[in-house]
């Protein structure tokens, strides 16, 4: 009898465990955390973009005509960024369009109408990058494929005006947030094992030479970068080289946690993330990277259980009256 009780009840741990990793539901409230900060960054890079727009993507460009679309052809591949830029070339009406992309960015970050927001937002986005793909670089397609993910998931059912005035807010798959750290963990697995140079294998000289590289570096500190280089710099590069690599190990041990409730699985969560924070801000004040560290810390948020995403908002929420009364 307790063997066949014991037989019964493993199917059913096994199918909440599966249910916890990824096929159950939960509350929207992280996903819709997530969404606001990821868009938050889209849109502070399309407001970048304004006082430039007709001489970015219209007949006022450099490149314009045919010229434009073999730019593209040689760059990204037309029929995967297709623009409307190539029919609308007018600067006048280039400019309307623009308008109607960073609105639509607007209301997709507060979550309003948020399924034809981000197609809109989308849309135009890849129009931008189809149409002057000589503009952008490989952070942007980090862009791209968040803006993608981010469109397709229904980021709208939490931590939105759709779910607080439409009355559409309801629970979310938990594999929409295991889809964005799935992402992460390419990105950062796909970096690492790239990086098969001595300098960042043997010497340990990588990160000198990104920061004191004029055509990445902010800051002309060349002397002192040499001078951090044995204490600071080399140790730094095996450091995120492993972390890199890592990334995706931790991954999967994190959704067995989470899934499981094993307490032997050690909580890596906030030594990762930590880490990657440390390393991106470091990133951002050293080099060259524009959108890119911004864009990667903020899609960290995906890492946020529900409860935790809520306890923030509310938080957050909490101090806003407070910082009214006293001014």
């Amino acid at each position: 009898m307790r063997g066949e009780a014991k037989a019964e009840a493993s199917p059913g741990r096994w199918r909440r465990i599966v249910d916890a990793a990824l096929l159950g539901e939960e509350d929207a409230t992280a996903l819709g955390l997530c969404r606001v900060a990821i868009v938050l960054v889209f849109t502070l890079s399309m407001l970048a973009h304004v006082g430039s727009v007709a001489e970015y993507f219209s007949d006022e460009s450099m490149v314009f005509g045919p010229y434009a679309r073999k730019a593209s052809r040689s760059a990204w591949a037309p029929e995967l960024y297709p623009s409307i830029f190539y029919y609308v070339t007018d600067p006048t009406w280039v400019r309307a369009i623009f308008t109607v992309g960073l609105l639509a960015h607007v209301t997709w970050l507060l979550g309003l109408y948020t399924r034809l927001s981000s197609l809109i937002a989308w849309l135009v986005w890849i129009s931008m990058v189809g149409r002057n793909p000589l503009l952008y670089s490989m952070p942007d397609q980090w862009h791209g494929a968040l803006a993608f993910y981010v469109m397709l998931l229904p980021t709208g059912r939490g931590f939105s005006l759709d779910a607080r005035w439409r009355k559409k807010g309801r629970p979310a798959p938990v594999w929409c947030r295991r889809l964005l750290q799935l992402q992460l963990a390419v990105l950062y697995v796909g970096a690492g094992v790239s990086k098969t140079g001595a300098t960042w294998r043997e010497t340990g000289e990588a990160l000198y030479y990104a920061a004191a590289s004029p055509y990445n570096r902010h800051f002309l500190i060349n002397g002192w970068l040499a001078y951090l280089q044995p204490w600071v710099l080399r140790p730094a590069t095996f450091a995120a080289l492993i972390w890199e690599v890592a990334f995706g190990p931790f991954v999967l041990l994190h959704w067995l946690r989470e899934a499981t409730g094993w307490r032997y699985i050690p909580p890596l969560r906030w030594l990762f993330l930590g880490f990657g924070v440390a390393m991106h801000l470091g990133i951002q004040l050293l080099l060259y990277v524009v959108w890119f560290s911004p864009l990667t810390v903020a899609a960290y948020t995906c890492f946020l259980r529900p409860d935790e995403a809520r306890r923030a908002i509310d938080g957050v929420a909490r101090r806003l009256p407070r910082r009214r009364a006293a001014s």
